[in-house]
This record gives structure tokens, C-alpha cells and sequence, in this order.
């Protein structure tokens, strides 16, 4: 494993970042990518408030920005680094070091969240890899915008040391719901609309649907991808290929590959609660989604009828080990996505590299992973059943797995339903 991140680091890493020495006791590293952030200091201040773990963690700020950005948004970055350098300079605790990394000029190509991430979790291998700690030291990312609970550290500590074979953790998050939910919290500034509180409720009801229908049907990658919100050990970061570059979803992408290497587990112990915002920096998300529900009352799902399609298919992979075929006749949205290749190719491919039944399974969830599963998701919805509203869609899950439903019908009571059910998976 050691010339495995010796070569990453020298192929894949920009070079040394950080200066300083890291303490000798380095378990764990929070990264956070900040770009056009106005509350950084605030975000710091949480974590630096946070009970200590047994061992040393620390921080890494990557503020990043490209020429392709205004002007405005330079400026803010420049804001931001002074704020925190001040923040950091005052302050009395010094028991969680924190590094700014100030990045004006990344190329323009690669500018985003992904490459962002990527630096800062690259420069965060390089000091757990100088203390010794290149294969089960904690990679945790983090974002610029969120607060946490004050067991965070200890929390995701405990949690790697009681799952020993973890490759990584998905961790619990709630959106605050209202402008007194956002104060307790200590977000600064101004609390948004409370159009914008209803549109988080609404969205974060769409990825609780989400992953509680996979979970429900069976689908092995049942788990959220919240980019601020996951954490992975130093040896799954490697073996994967380190962060991607994607300017948008790159959480995901992260988090499903390193899932091919073992359960992503859950962490519910710990929350992290990431701040509501309108956004148009990315075509989907968090604040695309909220944008959308601003403009038009509602937000759009998967309907569940999909979820059903692909219920259908996870029950015939016993059939397609021992036969070669279903052993009924699909659904019309997964028979058209799945083409008339299937059988004759993918199938057969699978089973003659396959020695028994386990590894059949093993390798057709590589195939139909969730990768796959979101393609099928997004045709299903968009050329057989049509979209579905969150809540309706969330009320039709909840009558499938024999539970009551709130009375209200309304998304955060919904949500909040959705949310005690992940706290007892």
C-alpha cells in the first residue's frame, strides 16, 4: 500500500502545499472547498467548538477561484481569506489546526467543487501519509456553508473504529427548516424567504425518498452522496483514483466508486446541516433545486412506479444466474431500457465470468450499479410514467412499506417522518 500512495501522490497530486509539519498524532482531515462564500469564519468557528477526538485531527481550507470568474466573485474569495485569517489569529483554542489554502488561478477547465475537493484532499493524503497513516487515516469532507454537531469529530472516530472493514461513511444531514432553526444553528447573516426554507424541505424529502426506495427494493448502493456530508479512509481514497474533477456531482461519483470496494456505511450518530441557498452555479443540486421550487410552488420526483420497475429486476437475479432469462416478462420502461442485448450479451458476459451464484450477484450490481440505476431513474420518468411531486411521491412509498403517513401531507412533515425513519435504519 505505501508505493500505492507513494505513486498516486507523485502522478495524480499537485505538489506539496502545506509547509508545517503535521502533529505526529494526525488520524483525521477535514477538507473544505470555498468558493464565493460569505460565512466561512462561522463554519470554522462550529468545528473549532467541537469536542476533540482522541486523535489529532485538523483542517484544510481550499479557497479556489479561475479567470472565468467575476470579478465580484474574486473579491469575496479575497474577503473570505481575510476574514478566516483574522478569525484564525484571534482565536484562543488551538487544539484543531487550521490551513487556508488561497487558489486564485486553477485552470479553467477543471475550476470547480470537484477540483477543489480534490486539491485539498490530495495535500490531506500527503500529511496523514507523513505521520504513517497512508492506509486508515480519515479523509472527511466538509463544506464552507454548513454547520455540525458537537460530536462530530469524536462521532466519525468512533464510527471507523467500530466499522474496521468501512471503506467509507455517509453521514446524517438536515437542512435548517425555518429562520429559527437557521439561528440556533449559528448561520450568520440574514435567514432566507421562507420560500426558500419550503424548497429545501421539498428537496431534501426527494433524496430521503430516494435512498429509502432503494433501500426498500434492495438495491445494494442505497445511501446518500452529500458532498458535505461523507467521509472515507485514506487507503479507499487511493485505491479509487483520489477525487474526481467534476464541476457538479462529483460527491456522487466519489462516493458510489468507493462503494465497489465495500458497504458505505452510515454514520446517524453525528449531523452535519448544510445551509439553504438559491443557486444557478450548476445545472442540478441543492440550490437548482431550490431555485426551481421558488419559481414554480412544487418540486418534481421519481415516481415510485420506477422504483418498481427496478424491484422487478433485482428479483430476477437468481433466474438470470441459473437460466440465462427472466423468468417473467419486464415492465414496459426497464424492457426498452434494457434493449434486446441484455440477455444475449450483458447476461451471458456476466455468467461465464462468473463461478457460482455470489459471484454472479457480485458482478451484475457492477453492471447495474448506481450509475446505471440513475439512468434508468431519469428514463423511466422521462419517456414512460412522467414526473412525480415530492410529496405525493413520498405518501405512495410509505403506503408501499405498509407505514402510517403524517396527516398534514405537507414536505416538512414528511421530511421529518423520513428523517426518524434514517435514524433507525
Amino acid at each position: 500500500m505505501a508505493a500505492t500512495h507513494v505513486q498516486y501522490l507523485q502522478k495524480s497530486a499537485s505538489p506539496r502545499l502545506i509547509e508545517a509539519k503535521p502533529h505526529p498524532d494526525l488520524r483525521m482531515v477535514v477538507v473544505i472547498p470555498c468558493h464565493n462564500e460569505p460565512d466561512l469564519a462561522g463554519a470554522l468557528g462550529r468545528l473549532a467548538d467541537c469536542e476533540p477526538p482522541l486523535g489529532q485531527a485538523e483542517v484544510i481550507v481550499v479557497i479556489n477561484g479561475s479567470e472565468k470568474n467575476s470579478a465580484e466573485v474574486a473579491r469575496q474569495n479575497q474577503h473570505t481569506l481575510g476574514q478566516a485569517t483574522d478569525w484564525l489569529a484571534g482565536r484562543g483554542d488551538y487544539w484543531l489546526p487550521i490551513h487556508l489554502l488561497h487558489l486564485p488561478d486553477l485552470p479553467p477547465r477543471h475550476a470547480g467543487v470537484g477540483q477543489a475537493r480534490k486539491t485539498g484532499m490530495d495535500e490531506a493524503l500527503r500529511r496523514l501519509a507523513d505521520v504513517g497513516q497512508a492506509e486508515d487515516g480519515l479523509l472527511v469532507c466538509y463544506d464552507a456553508d454548513c454547520r455540525c454537531s458537537a460530536n462530530y469529530f469524536t462521532g466519525i472516530e468512533s464510527h471507523f473504529g467500530t466499522q474496521p472493514d468501512a471503506p467509507g461513511c455517509s453521514i446524517h444531514f438536515e437542512h435548517p427548516l425555518d429562520a429559527g432553526e437557521w439561528a440556533a444553528l449559528g448561520f450568520g447573516g440574514r435567514a432566507p424567504g421562507q420560500a426558500v426554507f419550503d424548497g429545501i424541505a421539498a428537496y431534501e424529502l426527494h433524496l430521503r425518498y430516494h435512498v429509502r426506495a432503494q433501500k426498500f427494493i434492495g438495491f445494494p448502493y442505497g445511501f446518500h452522496t452529500i458532498g458535505s456530508a461523507m467521509a472515507v479512509r485514506a487507503w479507499a481514497y487511493v485505491k479509487q483514483g483520489g477525487m474526481n474533477r467534476r464541476q457538479a456531482g462529483e460527491d456522487f461519483y466519489f462516493l458510489q466508486k468507493i462503494s465497489w470496494l465495500g458497504q458505505v456505511t452510515e454514520l446517524t450518530g453525528v449531523t452535519v446541516h448544510p445551509s439553504p441557498r438559491l443557486s444557478d452555479r450548476v445545472p442540478f443540486g441543492t440550490g437548482k433545486a431550490i431555485g426551481d421550487y421558488v419559481a414554480n410552488g412544487k418540486l418534481a420526483t421519481y415516481p415510485l412506479q420506477a422504483y418498481r420497475d427496478v424491484q422487478w429486476l433485482l428479483g430476477q437475479v437468481g433466474a438470470l444466474w441459473e437460466t440465462g432469462n427472466p423468468s417473467s416478462d419486464a415492465p414496459e420502461a426497464m424492457a426498452r431500457f434494457l434493449g434486446e442485448d441484455f440477455t444475449g450479451s450483458v447476461v451471458q458476459e456476466i455468467r461465464a465470468n462468473s463461478g457460482d451464484s455470489g459471484a454472479f450477484r457480485k458482478r451484475f450490481f457492477r453492471w447495474f450499479n448506481a450509475f446505471r440505476l440513475m439512468k434508468f431513474l431519469n428514463f423511466a420518468r422521462d419517456e414512460i410514467h412522467g414526473p412525480a411531486e415530492v410529496e405525493v411521491a413520498a405518501i405512495k412509498l410509505l403506503e408501499w412499506m405498509g407505514l402510517p403517513r403524517p396527516s398534514s401531507g405537507s414536505a416538512v412533515d414528511l421530511l421529518r417522518q423520513f428523517r426518524r425513519m434514517e435514524e433507525k435504519p
